[in-house]
Parts: structure tokens; sequence; C-alpha cells
């Protein structure tokens, strides 16, 4: 059996392929913990409850303080971008990834002894430097996906490796808490971050590779299975086609889709610990726990997206520009509607507020079969270069809405809401 792109769709079964979705979902699930224990470990740092523990160090940074922290990490993801996605396209994705890696492993287990010495300013510093390292692990992924699966199975794994994203968030916002609540409190944040990354790196030193033909474990026939099912270009290096990328409408339309994306998600990510612990007034442990669960509702919708998309688009009930056009729909008026609800809810009514926020991020993973795999659709050989190019122009998004809502939040942690909505 072929499907609509002319590639034979017989099931080798699991293989080798395999582990590498497995691995580069690892890999997500690491990242997006060290990234995602930010807002929280922000919150304890400056716990004033605890501003008496002698075990450890409460510092008094007001909310601009704490904006431009939360902030400065998209600084550096900004900067990296492109660089990344042109290092992943000459280098290949598995060095990349361990520039991701290992670089943020090494930072937090320091971040605790510098900020002493430097306080906000050194944790600014720290996190610029973590997103420049963070920025390659998209890039580097795309590139990977693009040489280790076939067509006809793109969709469907990718959906799994990027469901490590909210795999992370959801496992580090509790963590994260419980972490908070212990005798070395924040500290203990960073420390076991950097344990988790350490031990990541190691399985993808070991298990990962650039593509079929650099994995000494693969057998000749998976390998063949792989490769005659790419819908990518082999063998010699191909010229950047700048012109044509910047060109095509498609790639204008992602740019813009990509921006709004940032924007909305930024605003969850960011500030969700603190909407749900100074707006909604539920203590700093419980409101890490609550931070994760709409995240499993974007997990669920992600995957069930992308596999509920390839079958559409496998039995040509719909085409893939039509298939990614109605879950990307779906994704952005969610997250759309459910801030205007937000708007209007206080604390008074905290379970249609969680109710709110579980349904709308469920609906933004309906994106993973939207705009998210976009620009393999456009350009498989230059997927990862062109994911990184939109990345990087939205991340503007990221870096303007902590700071922008820091200064409209001041003393009332709902009336960033009302603003967005």
């Amino acid at each position: 059996m072929k499907n609509p792109n002319g590639v034979t769709e017989k099931n080798y079964g699991y293989g080798v392929r395999h582990i590498q979705v497995l691995c580069m979902t690892l890999n997500l699930i690491a990242l997006f913990i060290a990234r995602s224990s930010l807002g929280v470990a922000i919150l304890a740092m400056t716990d004033m409850k605890r501003r008496n523990d002698p075990d450890i160090t409460i510092y008094e940074w007001d909310n601009r303080t704490q904006g431009i922290i939360l902030s400065s990490f998209f600084w550096g993801y900004i900067v990296m971008q492109i660089p990344g996605g042109l290092l992943a396209k000459r280098y290949g994705g598995k060095p990349i990834v361990l520039l991701a890696l290992l670089p943020n492993a090494v930072i937090c287990v320091l971040l605790p002894s510098l900020v002493h010495f430097g306080g906000w300013q050194i944790v600014c510093a720290c996190q610029v430097l973590m997103g420049m390292t963070q920025a390659c692990i998209v890039p580097s992924t795309h590139t990977l996906l693009g040489k280790w699966l076939p067509v006809h199975e793109i969709t469907s794994y990718s959906g799994i490796v990027y469901g490590g994203m909210e795999i992370g968030i959801i496992v580090a916002m509790p963590l994260s808490g419980v972490l908070a609540e212990t005798k070395m409190g924040w500290k203990l944040i960073y420390y076991v971050i950097s344990g988790i990354l350490t031990v990541t790196t190691c399985i993808w030193v070991f298990l990962g590779a650039n593509s079929p033909g650099d994995h000494r474990l693969i057998t000749k026939e998976e390998k063949v299975y792989i490769e005659s099912g790419l819908n990518v270009v082999s063998g010699k290096a191909l010229k950047t086609p700048w012109k044509q990328i910047f060109t095509t409408k498609g790639f204008w339309a992602l740019l813009f889709t990509h921006i709004g994306s940032f924007i909305g998600f930024a605003l969850f990510f960011v500030e969700m610990p603190t909407y749900l612990e100074k707006g909604l007034q539920i203590s700093l442990k419980n409101s890490a726990l609550l931070s994760a669960l709409p995240y499993v509702g974007m997990l669920v919708g992600g995957v069930a997206s992308t596999n509920i998309s390839d079958k559409l688009f496998r039995k040509r009930y719909l085409s893939l520009i039509a298939c990614r056009k109605l879950f990307n729909s779906i994704g952005f008026i969610g997250m759309a509607v459910g801030l205007i609800m937000l708007s209007f809810i206080g604390p008074e009514n905290r379970a249609l507020a969680m109710i709110t926020l579980i349904v709308a991020l469920t609906s933004s993973g309906f994106c993973s079969a939207g705009f998210v795999m976009n620009c393999l659709d456009l350009s498989p050989n230059y997927g990862g270069l062109m994911v990184s190019i939109s990345n990087c122009i939205g991340s503007v998004g990221s870096v303007i809405t902590p700071i922008f809502t820091s200064i409209i939040l001041r003393n009332d942690p709902v009336r960033s809401l009302i603003l967005y909505g």
C-alpha cells in the first residue's frame, strides 16, 4: 500500500528508530523540566513567608525584577535560534542536542552558589546562557526527525516526541513545588534538575545518532525501510535557498502563527504559577501541583491530534493542508476563548478557573498537528533551519510577555489576564 506521497507504508515493526524517538522525547522532557521550573524557583526565592528561615536565603526582588529574570531565558533563546538550525544542518542533530543538555546541567548545579555573589543579575546571565543552549533543541530535533522517520510515520511519532515538552512541564511543576518546601528550599530545585540533565546526557551519548547510517545497532532491513520512506535529499550538501524560504507565502503564515503561539504559551507557561498563587490565592506547593494539570490536557491534545490527523490524511478524508488548518484553528480558538473566560473569573471560582485553564491548554495541544509540523511540510530538507527562523522571530513574543505582564500586573495578579483577554 502507498500513501498519497507514493511511499510504501509496509510496517517494519519496532526498531532502532523507536529508540531514537524515545531518546528525543527524554531530551525534551529533561530540558523542559529545567525551563519550566524557573517560575516556581523564582517564587520560592522571593517567598517572604520563609524570610526568617536560617536554612535558606530569600531575596526581595520586586515584580519588575522578577519579570526581567523570567524573560531573560528568552533573550538567549532568540540569539541562538538561527545559528542552532544552521549548526544542526551542518553537523547533524546529535552533537547539537548535547550542546543543549550538558551546559544546562553545569549551569543548574552552579547557580545556587553564584546567586550569592551576583544577585539577580547573575540569575539573568545564567538564564540567558540556558536559553542560548536550549534554543538548539527544537531545530536539532526537527533535523533528527527528518532523518529517522519515514514520511508516513513522522506526524504521529513527532506528536510523541514533542509531547516530551508537556511531560517535562507536568513533572517540573509539582516536583519544583515539593522541592521548594524542603529544608534546602529553592536550591534543591536546581540540584535535582542538574542530576536529571546529566543522566539524560549520558543516555543520549550512548544511544543517539545523527541518522540511520550512523547507528551501530540498526539492521540493514530497517535502514532500507527508513531511507526509502524519507522525504529528504541525502548525500551531497545542499545550498541553503534563502530567497525561496523568505518568498514563500506559507513560511510567512507560519511566522505570524508562531509569534501568536509564543505570546500565548509564554503567558500560560511563565505566569500560571503566579496567577494560581496570588490571583487565585493557592499555596505555593499546591499552585505548583495544579499548574501541571493543564499540561496533562495539553499532552493529551497533542498526542491525540497528531494521531487523528495522521489517520485522516492517510485515509484521504482530508488533505494535509486541511488537516493542518483544522487542528491549528482548534488550538488557537481554544486558547483565545480560555483567556477571555479567565478575565472574568476570580478567586471565589477556583474550580471553574482550573477547568478553563485545562480546556484552554488541551485545545492548544491540537497545534501539534497544525503549525508545529508545518516546517517539515514546507521543506523536509530545511525543516530544522526553517523552524529555527520562525522560533527566533516568534520568541520576541516570549521576551516581551513576562516584562509586559509584570508592568501591568503590579499588585493585582488578575490584571494581566484581563488585558490579554
